[in-house]
């Protein structure tokens, strides 16, 4: 009798799988280096080191799996290490796409909405919207109040009365002339201050959202920003959450920046400041936090024409934002000029080691200081700077990327395209370089004024401009832009 002969199947099944782990992996990678390279912001060098590794490596991998005759062991370890390829590059395929992501919607031309408010008194029977069925309603007259009015149409019929003065307004709710009122942010915001005897009597009844869209074409002056210095606006709202929300601008700063120099100048303004509002006239001042409820695109021109300046790109922000990232990069440490405490919160003089909620109530803080608002706006200056110091003198922006990604995804919006913000971080990747920062912030005198564009008849406080600090900060920031 004939001896029967081993089947050869096992080994021919992982002949099989070997091969198809291989291709699979080699597929990996490639679809891994071309992201690499779309994404633009790895530095040529860098890639070229990469792609040469990583190709004479592959191809000797390749040969040792698909070559007959090789020892199966020499396979299996071949093939753990496409595996332990494969796990690399498909993270690094998600961490791409995060990025790319992430910038596609800090750009995207999203809907910005306005918040207004249904009040009634605190003694009223009126609990719920539908309460207000044939109520009459006082509606503060803004930008966007006949939206709202069109808003709360849909959920309750209801009799409307405008009112350009706030304080008319109020007195005719108390005197139950009126049901209830229907006020946007910017009222709302004057119940911290202004009008905290009113914000005592009253309680919320609803909250409307108006879509509002936003126009980056108006404001958008292109550059390329890895050769030609620029000047970002930084909007800070005084909010949580998304930053979609049309709110006043607690920060108001210019970074202005040479990117060849490696120079950074941040260029701060009081909230309060006293400044024109170009979109309504010569005669249209306010305050300068106040413009943001016209649109980012008003804060900038009232910004450019005060300073005379173009401004090239915003970045807008919120309170979410500065936490976020403070928490993402462990903490930034930030020089205190002053000991000086908040609720239970204490700061001594010198360097404090912060997180995002401790950065945040440093910037914010105003009534510990003598110069008040000044004050303010320096500590703004120097968590800004405690962040660019903290990104781009050590690792922290490379081994905290998707954290810092994750932590402002929701907050952060800007008008400045993919390939720019690509094409410069890339540049600072490159270089490694550390920036010369320097800041500055306007001064003005302190005052009382019936005549804001947004509240006429109301006494607020505003701050009234320096000409010599205006001055001062223009041709400081010629200097940086020459």
């Amino acid at each position: 009798m004939g001896r029967k002969r081993k089947s050869r199947k096992p080994k021919s099944n992982n002949k099989k799988i070997f091969n198809v782990i291989a291709i699979i992996s080699i597929l990996i990678a490639v679809i891994f280096g071309i992201m690499l390279y779309v994404l633009g912001m790895v530095p040529e060098k860098y890639l070229l080191i990469v792609y040469t590794i990583f190709i004479i490596l592959y191809l000797l991998l390749s040969f040792l799996v698909f070559k007959k005759n090789i020892k199966k062991s020499i396979k299996i370890f071949c093939i753990v290490l496409f595996i332990i390829f494969d796990i690399v590059f498909s993270v690094g395929i998600s961490y791409i796409s995060k990025t790319i992501g992430f910038i596609d919607v800090i750009n995207n031309e999203l809907f910005q909405k306005e918040e207004f408010y249904i009040m009634v008194k605190k003694e009223s029977n009126i609990d719920k919207i539908e309460d207000l069925s044939d109520k009459i309603v006082g509606v503060y007259s803004s930008l966007n109040s006949n939206k709202a009015i069109k808003t709360l149409d849909k959920k309750v019929e209801t009799t409307t009365t405008k009112y350009t003065d706030a304080i008319s307004m109020f007195d005719d709710l108390n005197d139950d002339k009126i049901d209830a009122v229907l006020i946007n942010g910017s009222i709302k915001n004057l119940f911290n201050d202004e009008l905290i005897d009113t914000a005592d009597n009253l309680k919320e009844l609803y909250t409307l959202s108006v879509p509002i869209k936003k126009n980056d074409t108006e404001v958008l002056k292109f550059v390329d920003i890895t050769r030609k210095p620029f000047n970002i606006y930084v909007a800070g709202g005084d909010a949580y959450g998304s930053i979609d929300n049309v709110t006043n601008t607690d920060v108001n700063m210019i970074i202005t920046v040479d990117p060849v120099s490696k120079k950074i100048l941040l260029t701060s303004i009081p909230r309060d400041y006293y400044v024109n509002l170009p979109s309504f006239g010569e005669n249209a001042y306010d305050k300068l936090t106040h413009a943001g409820y016209y649109g980012i695109e008003e804060s900038i021109k009232a910004i450019e024409k005060l300073l005379d300046i173009d401004i090239n790109y915003y970045v807008k922000v919120n309170f979410s934002t500065i936490e976020g990232i403070v928490d993402a990069i462990d903490g930034v440490d930030v020089q205190s000029d002053f000991n000086f405490c908040v609720g239970n919160k204490c700061f001594k003089k010198g360097i404090n080691h912060l997180d995002g909620k401790s950065s945040l109530t440093f910037a914010r803080e105003r009534h510990s200081f003598s110069d008040g608002d000044v004050q303010r706006v320096k500590n703004q200056q120097k968590v800004i700077e405690a962040i660019i110091n903290k990104v781009t003198s050590s690792t922290k922006l490379v081994t905290n990327f998707t954290r810092i990604l994750d932590s402002v995804s929701s907050s952060l919006s800007t008008n400045m395209d993919s390939k720019s913000i690509n094409k410069f971080v890339k540049m600072q990747l490159n270089s490694m370089s550390n920036w010369e920062i320097e800041s500055q912030n306007l001064i003005g005198t302190d005052y009382t004024s019936t005549s804001t564009y947004t509240f006429p008849g109301l006494n607020l406080y505003v701050m009234k401009k320096n000409e010599e600090s205006v001055n001062k900060a223009k041709e400081k920031i010629r200097e940086v832009k020459r």
